[in-house]
């Protein structure tokens, strides 16, 4: 019968002990390990390559019901291991041929990998979404935008024709007082909450599908926080909400979290 070929699959590096959870790793059978490379340790299971391999990647990737049970798996390991020691958590299917591969990736980013242990030391990342009302908010400036008030003048005595135009005009400066409003509040509570954190950064606002509240993401952030004031810095975040409830914004703050968000590019990890 012919050998099974496997690859290894990385899940994160971490500074601490050899001793790991008893983890089964993506593939579901076998044994998540630790490889060894000076003060940094890498988290590591063998993987089928006839499942996990580069062609066979490229086809189930897009794949929900395949990739969905595994990233879940990915993740789970990764925050059981952060509950010991602090990690670098690697993407999902960071895989290498052999031992060998990883080592040299070890080595050759030695620097960026102790500087990011280091940064992180006693600190946690934390994330920080908001959302705006459209609707509650409209109410609430719709009597402070300048270029609104003229054309709601205008409207009263305004012909049905001239009267389609200037809604149209009236509905556009609205939307500008609501964006240019939403850009502002949210530079303030960004800058607000990093002055609690070590860092922060901003990610990619989320389209919200189906949702009958008018509802919109407006900030989508990350922050890296001394565990000593997280507590301090989800009351800052609570203070924003209070603030800013009449206007239709509403805060969500979750973590801790693998800290994604901070960890050093080394380009293409995979060393296949």
């Amino acid at each position: 019968m012919q050998k099974e070929s496997l690859g290894l699959y990385l899940y994160c590096l971490y500074r601490g002990g050899d001793s790991l959870p008893d983890l089964v790793g993506v593939d579901g059978g076998h044994k998540v390990f630790t490889l060894s490379c000076g003060d940094v340790k890498a988290a590591i299971s063998f993987v089928p390559l006839q499942e996990f391999g580069a062609s066979a990647l490229e086809q189930r990737m897009g794949n929900l019901e395949w990739i969905a049970p595994r990233v879940l798996i990915h993740e789970r390991i990764i925050e059981e291991i952060m509950e010991a020691y602090p990690v670098m958590p690697m993407r999902f299917c960071t895989i290498f041929a052999d031992r060998e591969r990883i080592e040299e990736l070890l080595r050759l980013h030695h620097r960026k990998i102790t500087r990011f242990f280091s940064d992180i030391a006693d600190k946690e990342e934390w994330g920080v979404k908001g959302y705006i009302n459209g609707g509650q908010l409209e109410k609430a400036i719709k009597g402070r935008t300048p270029a609104v008030q003229p054309i709601a003048e205008k409207l009263k005595e305004a012909s049905p024709g001239q009267a389609y135009l200037l809604r149209k005009k009236r509905d556009l400066a609205l939307k500008d007082g609501l964006s240019g409003m939403a850009a502002q509040v949210t530079e303030e509570i960004f800058q607000d909450l990093l002055a609690h954190a070590t860092k922060g950064t901003r990610n990619k606002v989320l389209q919200l599908e189906g949702d009958k509240e008018r509802k919109e993401m407006i900030l989508n952030a990350a922050f890296l926080v001394s565990k000593s004031d997280v507590r301090i810095f989800q009351g800052k975040v609570k203070e924003s909400e209070e603030k800013y409830h009449s206007r239709g914004l509403t805060f969500s703050v979750t973590g801790p979290w693998p800290p994604y968000n901070f960890c050093p590019v080394f380009g293409d990890e995979s060393g296949g």
